[in-house]
Order: C-alpha cells, then sequence, then structure tokens
C-alpha cells in the first residue's frame, strides 16, 4: 500500500496541507521545510512504496490535466451599465449574484472579466484544455475547497478583487494558482498592466494639450490603484507640476459615490481642468459631477479614465482612456500556469513571476486642448464685463452663459 501525505505530514512534522503545497509548488514553502518534507518522501519511499507500485507521486498530490479552473472572485455590489433611450445608464447598485453575473444584462459591467477569460480561452483551446469557470463571493469556503483539492485539474487562474483572503486561498486550494491582475500578494506568479506605464501616457497626453492643473480620482487601497496613484504624483513632480491635495478624490469606486466625492472640487474657486481616473467607472463619476454643475466636456474639464471597458465609447462624450490589454493579459496568464505546470514540479522563480502588458491610450472626446478652455473663459468674462456696464447703465442684461 502506497504511502500518503498524512504518512509524509506526520514523518516530516507539518500539515497534510503544507505537504501538498510543497510537492506541488502551489504557494510558498521555506526551503527548510521543503527539503524536510523531500526528504520524508525519499525515506519513506525507499522502500518502493510512494503512491501505487512504489512510483508517482503520493496520493492528493497534483497529476497533469486537461482542465484549467478560471475563478473570478467579487463580492463587491456592482452598478449595471446598460443602454437606454436616454443613452449610457448607470443602474444602483446590486449584490454580485454569482449565477447571474455574465448575464446578458450585464454584459457592460462585467466586460473586462470576459475578455480577460477570452484571452485565457484562446491560449488554452490551443492545446485543446478545457475550463471550469466559477463566480465566486467566497474563496474559502470549504465545499468549494475541497472540490479545488480533490477534482484532477491543471491548476487556477484568479481573477477579481485584491482582498487578504486571497493569501488563504493560494495556500488551502492545493493546485498552482496564477493570479490575474490582483497584485498585492507575495510569492505568487501574477499578469497584469504596467500601471505606472499607463498612466505616464495618460499624462503626456494632457501636457500635450496643455494642462497643468490635474487632479486625481482613485480607491486609496487598492493595490494596482495604488500604483497608478504614484505614477500621477511622480509624473506631476517630474513635470515641475504642483501636487494639490485639495483636488484628490480617493474613496470608493461607485460612479454615485465619485459623483458625490468630485462635486466639491469642481465647485471650487480654484478648480482643476483636467481629471485623471484610475479606472473608468471613476471617470464616469467625473462626468456626472461635471454634468451635475453645467460644465462642458471637454470644453471647462478634460476627463481620461483606465481600463477602456466597452462602456467607455459609449459615454457622453466618448471617453478618452488608457487601454488596458486585457485579452492580452489572460493569454499571457495563462501561458504562464501552462509553462509552470508542464514538468515535474514548479521551482521557487515562477512563484515570484510578474508579468506587466503594456497598456495603449485610446483617444477620444472627453479631452481637449486648454487654450480652448482659456478662449472660452476669456469670452465669458467678457460678456460679463459687457453685462455689467449695461446694468450700470440702467439696462437689465438677461443673457445665459
Amino acid at each position: 500500500m502506497g504511502i500518503t501525505l498524512t504518512d509524509i505530514a506526520r514523518h516530516a512534522g507539518c500539515s497534510p496541507a503544507t505537504v501538498s503545497r510543497a510537492l506541488n509548488g502551489t504557494a510558498g514553502v521555506k526551503p527548510k521545510l521543503r527539503g524536510r518534507i523531500l526528504a520524508a518522501v525519499k525515506e519513506l519511499g525507499s522502500g518502493g512504496g510512494v503512491g501505487q507500485g512504489g512510483r508517482g507521486r503520493p496520493r492528493g498530490s497534483l497529476g497533469k490535466s486537461d482542465t484549467v479552473d478560471v475563478i473570478v472572485f467579487r463580492r463587491e455590489p456592482v452598478e449595471p451599465v446598460f443602454v437606454s433611450n436616454a443613452g449610457l445608464t448607470v443602474a444602483p447598485m446590486t449584490d454580485a449574484d454569482p449565477n447571474s453575473f455574465f448575464a446578458p444584462r450585464f454584459r457592460l459591467t462585467t466586460d473586462f472579466y470576459r475578455h480577460i477569460i477570452e484571452g485565457i480561452i484562446s491560449v488554452l483551446s490551443v492545446g485543446a484544455l478545457k475550463t471550469v469557470q466559477h463566480v465566486r463571493c467566497d474563496l474559502l469556503e470549504a465545499a468549494f475547497l475541497h472540490e479545488l483539492r480533490t477534482a484532477r485539474r491543471r491548476g487556477v487562474l484568479l481573477l477579481g478583487e485584491p482582498d487578504p483572503c486571497v493569501r488563504a486561498f493560494i495556500e488551502r486550494c492545493g493546485r498552482p494558482v496564477v493570479l490575474v491582475d490582483i497584485l498585492g500578494v507575495p510569492d505568487c506568479p501574477v499578469v497584469t498592466t504596467d500601471n505606472a506605464g499607463g498612466m505616464a501616457r495618460a499624462l503626456a497626453h494632457l501636457r500635450a494639450l496643455g494642462h497643468r492643473d490635474i487632479a486625481f480620482a482613485g480607491h486609496p487601497d487598492n493595490p494596482s490603484f495604488r500604483e497608478r496613484r504614484h505614477a500621477y504624483f511622480g509624473g506631476l513632480a517630474d513635470a515641475g507640476l504642483a501636487i494639490r491635495p485639495e483636488w484628490l478624490y480617493l474613496g470608493l469606486g461607485h460612479v454615485c459615490d465619485v459623483t458625490a466625492g468630485v462635486i466639491p472640487i469642481l465647485k471650487r474657486q480654484a478648480r482643476p481642468s483636467a481629471f485623471l481616473c484610475a479606472s473608468d467607472h471613476y471617470a464616469m463619476g467625473v462626468l456626472q459631477a461635471a454634468q451635475a454643475l453645467g460644465l462642458a466636456v471637454p470644453r471647462d474639464l478634460s476627463v481620461v479614465g483606465f481600463d477602456d471597458i466597452d462602456a467607455a465609447p459609449l459615454l457622453t462624450p466618448p471617453l478618452t482612456t488608457v487601454r488596458v490589454p486585457k485579452i492580452q493579459i489572460g493569454a499571457c496568464a495563462a501561458d504562464l500556469l501552462l509553462r509552470g505546470t508542464n514538468g515535474n514540479g514548479l521551482d521557487e522563480a515562477w512563484h515570484h513571476c510578474e508579468v506587466r502588458c503594456m497598456p495603449e491610450l485610446a483617444v477620444r472626446a472627453s479631452t481637449a486642448s486648454y487654450a480652448n478652455r482659456s478662449s472660452h473663459q476669456a469670452r465669458r468674462a467678457g460678456r460679463a464685463r459687457v453685462c455689467a456696464q449695461r446694468t450700470t447703465g440702467g439696462a437689465g442684461c438677461s443673457e445665459e452663459f
């Protein structure tokens, strides 16, 4: 009878889960402990008892498979976006129901993930590999983890939200994991976009249009948005431009929250001429804030987003944004998983792989030259002076600006 993970764990003085991670390379295991586990396998298996007939790995470890688990982790509420007779509409927030997450009515809400999955499938299908797709709001559910550990799968591609539970999931799922656009988790391979490069292109575009007073909107804790914010700070500093704390909106990314948070910034007497946003949803909130105050985009305010979701060109005006190569990110993630699992085990270097895909700028109608704004303001000021003169002379002025 072959040895089991429990036998090895007892011999090495650790848990069966740690043995599984060490043998399959699914999470960081300290080199000293990994060596102790491998020594236990060799010692226990020297009598021909490893696995079945003394060959292969202990029962419960990973074998090659033609199936990959693709998991979208999302528990934050979503704001459905859809096209109506009134144009692009943002509906009230709703819970992210896993059963309807990819339903047609959420097409413009979940397109970011759909395009990444498209890239994943494009690579896996070449090798005739299949995917099992999950939408989860709880990664640590016992039944789900048991399913992943016992099913014979190649590995896991995890998309979605950054969260402390992601680290625990990697340690417990018993399979090699590649993170897709989820940053902030050490010792796990990740494929994402070049956030700093994307922000540099967006800033260069605004500066070329003559903008110097540039605000920012993003989430303070999201690791990807934090990289984008730091790139914004660095870009302003490199250009000799002032960083104005009163022009920062750092809060939730729901359109309604962004709108409420940006309105006070745009109501200031000294307000920015452009807004650089950490995502297109933040940009949608900025557009709504400008509309609420009667500011015309891009005449009074230029707006740049980040991601280039499918809704971006449907906004009024169509949104200039940093186009994240979503299909390429998915393809690179699938390739990284396959390269890591094609051999007999995962080396330490694989756990520290970080692949950055370069975005590009999609220029549309939400940005314009600062000179246009300045000349418009000058015309308004001139007409205001004429109005004042007429009023002083006894003639009223009813012109609206």
